[in-house]
């Protein structure tokens, strides 16, 4: 296999760390603060450095293979642009949705950049030029992981997030059954206890997955900002406190952005929102991010502020990171 070595070299930066407190850490795109996101050395170094859940962003390909990737788009990431000038939309895009898994595996992946100058988008964080990948599929990446647990002996999670399922289905394609059919060959979403949870910010599609599917897994709401999909009207009532116990009918967890969990004053002191408390009321798991050491809430003075801030001040279960090592850190006895 191509880059093998980096594969092995990573398994072996960091100890295995056991989260106290039944806290979790889940990896934002894997180790993305170190690697490039999604790519599997950024996810192989997550699980080495301790983290209990990994992350897939997934969006479907012409050909309906679910394909981990944050975006709908290819540009931005990959080389699409030079490869196959002549697919992008009248908007300019790229979209998965338009080119086979074929024509995907083609492309070379790269650290995220500006798709109009070139230039990173984290000039902090891995360089372009330091590596490139091939995108992989859903099934690729369970795959990984499995393997990964069966050697380790551990039994480290997926955290898949179905992405835009409205704009699939305006496309003509059904991302949500495809991606619920792949999760369910590899044996997840029997029961509460199987190591996945299923995240989306489209409550329609959440209650699709448990009327019409079945789904017995864990499934957690998005909170982040606007939706762009069937469930914009209703968003802001969701996060209410009435709006969260009607919202634990169908889900287990949900999962708001840093500035609706808690905030800092000038000074630099936290104040946290009611959205645990009315969370935890319904009986709703909480876990929140994305913690970023190069990217740190307005007025937060650091990371370990930001952790002390989130699980001693706002009261959070779980922790969403693009640095694994620093939150398992954090949290270790």
């Amino acid at each position: 296999m191509k880059n093998t070595g980096i594969f092995l070299a990573i398994l072996l930066l960091a100890p295995v760390s056991v989260i106290a407190d039944d806290h979790f850490v889940f990896a934002h795109r894997g180790a993305s603060g170190y690697l490039p996101e999604h790519s599997l050395p950024a996810k192989a170094m997550a699980y080495a450095q301790g983290a209990d859940f990994l992350e897939q962003d997934v969006v479907l390909t012409k050909d309906n293979v679910p394909l981990v990737l944050h975006d709908i788009h290819l540009d931005g990431i990959t080389d699409v642009a030079t490869r196959f000038p002549d697919r992008k939309r009248v908007d300019g895009r790229f979209y998965a949705i338009d080119f086979t898994l074929a024509e995907i595996k083609q492309l070379n992946a790269t650290q995220r950049f500006n798709r109009k100058t070139g230039e990173t988008v984290a000039p902090k964080r891995f360089p372009i030029d330091g590596y490139t990948y091939q995108l992989h599929t859903l099934d690729e990446e369970i795959r990984f992981i499995q393997g990964l647990n069966f050697s380790t002996g551990r039994n480290v999670g997926l955290f898949t997030e179905i992405k835009n399922p409205s704009f699939h289905k305006a496309e003509g394609h059904d991302v949500t059954r495809a991606v619920c059919d792949v999760l369910s060959r590899h044996g997840y979403g029997t029961d509460k206890t199987s190591a996945c949870w299923i995240q989306c910010f489209e409550r329609t599609t959440l209650k699709r997955l448990r009327d019409e599917f079945a789904w017995q897994g864990q499934l957690m709401m998005i909170f982040s900002g606007k939706p762009t999909g069937a469930d914009g009207s209703d968003y802001d009532y969701l996060a209410t406190a009435e709006g969260l116990k009607e919202l634990s009918t169908v889900v287990d967890g949900v999962f708001p952005n840093l500035p609706r969990v808690v905030t800092w004053d000038e000074s630099g002191q936290p104040h946290a929102s009611d959205f645990t408390a009315s969370a935890h009321k319904a009986g709703l798991r909480v876990i929140t991010g994305v913690v970023r050491r190069d990217d740190l809430p307005k007025n937060c003075p650091s990371i370990d502020a930001l952790h002390k801030a989130l699980f001693s001040v706002a009261g959070v279960d779980d922790v969403c990171t693009d640095f694994p090592d620093l939150s398992v850190e954090w949290l270790k006895p």
